[in-house]
């Protein structure tokens, strides 16, 4: 069986069994904004992988006690000794465990034995999340980065009961444009590239990107900011391809799922029309004016993109699945004819 980009297959263990949040109430769900595998700038790549998750705090609503630019309380929820923290009073990040947590100002210092809910630092003003990052070790290989909100993660309760949005499907000559960036942004663009085609005369090679995304239906503060509320992209997408009229089932299997990081271009599974949302600083500044949200396009055939010669001419079902980190699940069907 050919291994799934993103599907981790390997166990996981913890330290500890706590369960909960680095921000206060550490016991209640946070919205989130950077969700992981999300498209992100790159120098040399153009775009990469998200590699955590960005629990939002409110900057504009600093706890009390707080020090001058700082804004909340960051707690860890993993216990174990600290492995790495830049210097108390810098924009830096803490280690302990499995975990990383940026932008924040360390209280605690390389080799300080941590239980799970300690202090261990601040939050730092005009950044509005906490970076949750999560790695495995696996024994004699290099660590894997992995989404702190996957099932059996330690990032609970986690609530949302929306499933993805399918928008539309379409089909296009193989394009591969250079990433570049949003006009007055600094965010990740891939613009629309390559000739789209009529889905009743397929022939030759095929890029089928479809446009969905994943609602949240939890978004906590983000209410009395609802600018800031941005759409995930899907945990998990899958694609079934059905010759008609007789139902047999040619092709069967998951483009990609966000389990563990894939360390590749991110253009191997966002089509172009992808652009990444605006950070929260951004979006604050620039709501009125702009759109925050982002825009997901997937390749349901990642490259070297669908062969349709390999397959006799005629007619054909794809049948479209994506789900969601709780396992909220939406289908859609398109129907094409190749003809080579």
């Amino acid at each position: 069986m050919a291994v799934v980009p993103g599907k981790l297959n390997v166990d996981q263990t913890y330290n500890d069994d706590y369960r909960g949040w680095p921000v206060a109430p550490v016991d209640q769900p946070h919205p989130i904004r950077g969700a992981f595998m999300d498209p992100r700038p790159d120098p040399e790549l153009g775009a990469i992988y998200h590699d955590g998750v960005d629990v939002a705090v409110r900057d504009d609503r600093p706890e009390p006690g707080h020090p001058p630019d700082r804004t909340h309380r960051v707690y860890a929820i993993e216990g174990g000794q600290v492995r790495r923290a830049t210097p108390h009073g810098v924009r830096g990040l803490v280690d302990i465990g499995h975990f990383r947590y940026e932008h924040v100002d360390a209280l605690v210092k390389v080799g300080d034995q941590i239980d799970p809910g300690d202090l261990i630092g601040w939050s730092c003003f005009d950044s509005w999340h906490v970076h949750v990052g999560e790695w495995i070790f696996p024994p004699g290989d290099d660590p894997i980065l992995v989404n702190p909100l996957r099932p059996g993660g330690k990032l609970r309760p986690y609530v949302d009961t929306a499933p993805p949005d399918i928008h539309e499907i379409r089909y296009y000559t193989p394009a591969e444009p250079a990433w570049q960036r949003r006009p007055q942004t600094t965010v990740a663009l891939f613009p629309q590239a390559g000739t789209r085609l009529n889905k009743t005369a397929l022939s030759g090679k095929v890029d089928v990107r479809v446009h969905l995304d994943d609602p949240q239906s939890f978004i906590g503060w983000f209410a009395e900011l609802p600018w800031m509320a941005a759409p995930h992209h899907p945990f998990r997408v899958a694609v079934a391809v059905v010759r008609l009229p007789g139902g047999e089932v040619i092709l069967n299997r998951d483009v990609f799922r966000a389990e563990r990081s894939v360390y590749t271009s991110a253009s191997q599974h966002f089509a172009p029309g992808t652009d990444q949302n605006l950070p929260a600083n951004e979006c604050m500044a620039q709501h009125r004016t702009m759109r925050c949200d982002g825009t997901y396009w997937f390749r349901l055939f990642p490259k070297p993109y669908w062969d349709t010669t390999s397959l006799p001419n005629g007619n054909y079902r794809l049948h479209i699945l994506a789900w969601d980190i709780n396992g909220n699940e939406s289908e859609t069907y398109s129907d094409v004819t190749i003809h080579n």
